[in-house]
C-alpha cells in the first residue's frame, strides 16, 4: 500500500490546480485534500488547514524540487523541512493549521488566528521546545 505525504498547502484550490498541473505533466500523481470543501466554502480554508497537496512518498523529493524551482513561495508552507531556530529539531507546526494542533489550546489558537488574521503572532511553533518563530528570524 502506497503512503501519501503533503508537499504543499494552499489557501485556494485554484492555486493548487496550477502546481498540480505542473507536477502531473512531469509524471507525478497528485491528490488534493479538502479541495472541494474549500471550493464550496472558501472561508473554511484556514480552519481546515487549507488545501493539502499530497503525493506518494517516493515522489516527495522530486515534487518538492519541482515546486521550489517553479514557485519558491509555495514551498515555504512545508513545515516538515523546517528546523526550529532554538533547538534545531524538525518538529515544527504551522500555527494556523488546526489539523496538526496537538492539544485543545493549540486548536483554539489556530482557529482564532484563522478567524482574526490581523492578530500579531508568530507563524510557526516547535512541538519539542514550544519556541514560536517566523521564517525570517
Amino acid at each position: 500500500m502506497k503512503k501519501f505525504k503533503t508537499v504543499a498547502i494552499f489557501v485556494y484550490p485554484a492555486e493548487a490546480q496550477v502546481i498540480k498541473a505542473k507536477l502531473e505533466s512531469e509524471g507525478i500523481d497528485v491528490f488534493l485534500r479538502n479541495e472541494y470543501t474549500v471550493a464550496a466554502e472558501p472561508f473554511a480554508s484556514n480552519a481546515m488547514g487549507g488545501v493539502k497537496m499530497q503525493v506518494y512518498k517516493e515522489d516527495f523529493l522530486r515534487a518538492l524540487g519541482l515546486i521550489e524551482k517553479g514557485s519558491p513561495d509555495f514551498s515555504q508552507t512545508i513545515t516538515e523541512l523546517l528546523k526550529c531556530p532554538n533547538c534545531s529539531k524538525r518538529s515544527v507546526r504551522e500555527q494556523h493549521d488546526v489539523t496538526t494542533a496537538t492539544n485543545t489550546a493549540d486548536r483554539l489558537k489556530a482557529v482564532l488566528y484563522s478567524v482574526v488574521p490581523f492578530i500579531d503572532h508568530k507563524n510557526y511553533k516547535c512541538t519539542s521546545c514550544a519556541h514560536e518563530f517566523d521564517l525570517n528570524e
